[in-house]
């Protein structure tokens, strides 16, 4: 009779009702390095000039690996997990992390995890799962932290310098979109400093002060 109960007892903790808001939008920014009328030294292969498209965006961090266990395991690896949304008592985060794409793992006979949950109020930290369960653990260690990545969906043009020939220098142009180059979009052009000390392209205009090889 008392395995009975305790059983019953179990399945409330993980069937209690639970869901995953997905209702968080990172702040987005356009930037473009370097500033406007500033002096820079760019090296070979440095750019010299980049527009485009970053993201700020909230995450939790776990500075180690964190098991969050009561007869099924669920398994956080060290590092950071995005924000996905948020409620009046709960902030959600989603499965992956952002810098190797580890997933949270689980047990054989563990539900399917759905997202991270923490409490706004105190240190309790939770697996969501897909029927709607939760399984949490109240003395984790995590903070919450900013990290700015590339945008997904930014489109970036960057220039870059690649050397000098006589009084000729060259200048690489490449594009990106979704952090990935777009050949067909990528292009050298050289510039012979002897006629002006003033280039342009796609809309940059640089004056070249001093060029060399290095």
């Amino acid at each position: 009779m008392k395995k009975l109960i305790l059983i019953g007892l179990f399945g409330l903790v993980l069937t209690a009702c639970s869901t995953v808001k997905y209702n968080y939008v990172a702040e987005t920014k356009q930037i473009s390095y370097p500033d406007l009328n500033v002096v820079t030294k760019t090296f070979i292969g440095d750019d010299m000039v980049r527009q485009g498209t970053v993201a700020s965006r909230d995450v939790i961090y776990f500075p180690q690996t964190t098991v969050v266990s009561r007869g099924v395991d669920f398994t956080i690896h060290a590092g950071e997990y995005p924000k996905v949304g948020e409620d009046q008592k709960y902030l959600f985060f989603g499965l992956n992390e952002l810098n190797s794409g580890v997933t949270v793992g689980k047990s054989t006979f563990a539900d399917l995890p759905v997202g991270i949950r923490t409490n706004k109020k105190d240190n309790d930290l939770c697996i969501v799962t897909v029927s709607g369960g939760s399984l949490c653990n109240s003395n984790s260690s995590f903070s919450y932290q900013k990290k700015n990545v590339t945008y997904q969906n930014a489109f970036q043009q960057i220039l870059i310098y690649n050397g000098k020939v006589g009084h000729k220098i060259n200048i690489g142009y490449k594009e990106f979109n979704k952090d990935f180059s777009r050949p067909a979009f990528s292009n050298n052009v050289e510039y012979d400093l002897s006629e002006s000390k003033i280039i342009r392209y796609k809309g940059a205009e640089l004056e070249i002060i001093k060029a060399t090889n290095q």
